[in-house]
């Protein structure tokens, strides 16, 4: 029955294509904006099991109805030196690391933090492309690989930190996820390049013991207006929840290209069925079984769904890859996670054999001898 499937749909290309055409666009739009909340969760996932989920994360309380101008350009306000002082001599912390963070070009990031603390950070396992970490004495920073190709630097270059010039003196392989776009700095010289002696964006918390996780949160709520704390845990949840108007708008597109190409697909194949009453008409005529002709219609679209979903899958590739050295940058933040791709192939399957259901059973309820007659 493949055989003949398949000799249908060369026979009428351009029906052929234009069925699959629809299908292509939905999978290929589906899966370009999945890719982009795929990334990020994964990102964050990643950076979860690095640092820690008993890490507790300090900083300023963030309002989003607060902030104007585009994501990129929101910058966290600084915790004060007392309160960093007051902070780290709380009971049941551990040790207390104080972390000045900075935007930079829109999706980079820069991190003063005490090198001899980069485990806390989950940065304490950074491999070296060139050039190797700055000590805390240093003035020099190091830079994630795609960071560096940004800025179009190497080791032993300079680049600009509000206003000052700052030595390159390393760039970390490539392949560390969120670390790939930060600039590493001691804290020290943090502090000189932005005029922030002692203050803090966040402050990353290990307790003396993970019972005491919840405690110090509180301890922190309480005894310190307009600081947050946050577990990485909580982290992950708050980066899930904000990920999730992209996938309520990936779904919108998804569905309304689904619509037009389930339209399509309806069409066509009702089309088909009508172009061959007579060939269904003998069919049935000489023995042939409803489910032998239904088969053969489902057949037909199945092919059609599966090859378009998988040229469709393809070229969302092309997109992803664009997505990610034009619009951002050359960062990795999109991907296409296997169970992306694979839902998006079985979801254009699907999305076909519920469109062909009806022109199957146009073509099982075809009058044989009404069909030769007017054949």
């Amino acid at each position: 029955m493949i055989d003949f499937a398949l000799k249908d749909l060369k026979g009428h290309r351009v029906r052929t294509i234009l069925t699959g055409l629809g299908i292509l666009i939905a999978i290929t739009a589906i899966v370009s904006l999945g890719s982009i909340s795929a990334g990020i969760n994964e990102m964050v996932t990643s950076t979860t099991s690095k640092v820690g989920s008993d890490t507790i994360f300090i900083m300023k309380t963030f309002d989003f109805s607060e902030m104007s101008g585009p994501p990129t350009s929101w910058q966290i306000s600084d915790i004060s030196q007392e309160d960093v002082e007051a902070i780290k001599s709380l009971s049941g912390i551990k040790r207390a690391v104080p972390v000045l963070s900075k935007s930079l070009g829109g999706i980079m990031e820069v991190d003063a933090i005490d090198i001899d603390n980069l485990d806390i950070f989950g940065a304490d396992d950074l491999t070296f492309k060139e050039g190797s970490m700055p000590g805390n004495d240093d003035q020099g920073a190091a830079l994630g690989y795609t960071a560096a190709k940004i800025l179009g630097v190497g080791a032993g270059d300079y680049i600009t930190l509000n206003k000052k010039e700052v030595e390159v003196m390393g760039i970390i392989e490539e392949g560390y996820g969120s670390y790939d776009l930060v600039i590493l700095l001691p804290y020290k010289y943090g502090e000189e390049i932005y005029d922030a002696e002692g203050e803090a964006t966040q402050i990353m918390v290990e307790p003396q013991d993970v019972s005491l996780v919840d405690e110090i949160k509180n301890t922190v709520a309480d005894e310190f207006e307009g600081l947050d704390a946050m577990t990485m845990e909580d982290a992950l949840s708050m980066s899930k929840q904000m990920t999730q108007t992209l996938d309520i708008m990936t779904l919108g597109i998804g569905f309304i290209a689904s619509l037009v190409a389930a339209i399509g697909i309806i069409i066509t194949m009702y089309t088909s069925v009508l172009e061959r009453r007579k060939q269904l008409g003998i069919m049935k005529a000489v023995g042939a079984l409803r489910r032998t002709i239904m088969k053969q219609i489902l057949e037909e679209a199945l092919l059609i769904s599966l090859i378009s979903s998988l040229i469709g899958l393809g070229i969302s590739f092309v997109f992803v890859d664009l997505i990610n050295n034009v619009l951002l940058g050359g960062t990795k933040i999109a991907v296409i996670t296997p169970l992306l791709g694979i839902g998006a192939v079985a979801y254009g399957v699907m999305i076909t054999i519920i469109s062909s259901l009806y022109p199957a059973w146009v073509a099982v309820k075809t009058d044989p001898i009404e069909a030769i007659r007017k054949g």
